[in-house]
């Protein structure tokens, strides 16, 4: 799953630079030529909700995501570990339900189109079961290691 990080990264990292420059043309547009460019605002929100979405994959497989481990770190070794299966399961039955909603949300939603670009909304609510799926690869990977013992 580390090269999966990396990659989306680099898929970040574009996407940003992308989204600067939208954001950039927009701007120069309005002010500098007295006209307004009619996706100016809608591709900026596209990529900011892309960018948000993979970047929690990122933190998520880094563990970068804020947690409260005050508590667990003062159980002994197998109640911690119990406890970590625990909250994998858990996490693990909240992403596959943000899956399941966010697949049936993509397919509601290929019919109708952006109001700027008219691209289907479905390209847009699509970053939600992807991200899901791949934080889903990451808590099993994390659940599998809990249970051989090896943690993160």
């Amino acid at each position: 799953m580390a090269y999966v990080s990396r990659i989306l990264r680099v898929v970040i990292g574009i996407l940003i630079v992308a989204l600067v420059f939208s954001v950039a043309l927009g701007v120069f547009y309005r002010y500098a030529m007295q006209q307004s460019l009619y996706w100016a605002t809608e591709v900026p929100n596209f990529l900011l909700v892309w960018i948000v979405f993979l970047g929690s994959v990122v933190a998520f497989h880094e563990n970068q995501h804020i947690a409260f481990r005050v508590l667990v770190e003062s159980l002994g070794e197998k109640v911690r570990r119990l406890a970590e299966v625990l909250v994998s399961l858990i996490v693990l039955t909240f992403l596959g339900m943000l899956i399941y909603y966010g697949v049936n949300l993509v397919a509601q939603t290929m019919d109708s189109p952006s109001e700027a670009l008219k691209i289907p909304q479905g390209y847009l609510y699509a970053c939600l079961p992807l991200s899901m799926a791949l934080m889903a690869v990451s808590a099993i990977q994390n659940l599998v290691a809990t249970l051989r013992g090896t943690g993160r």
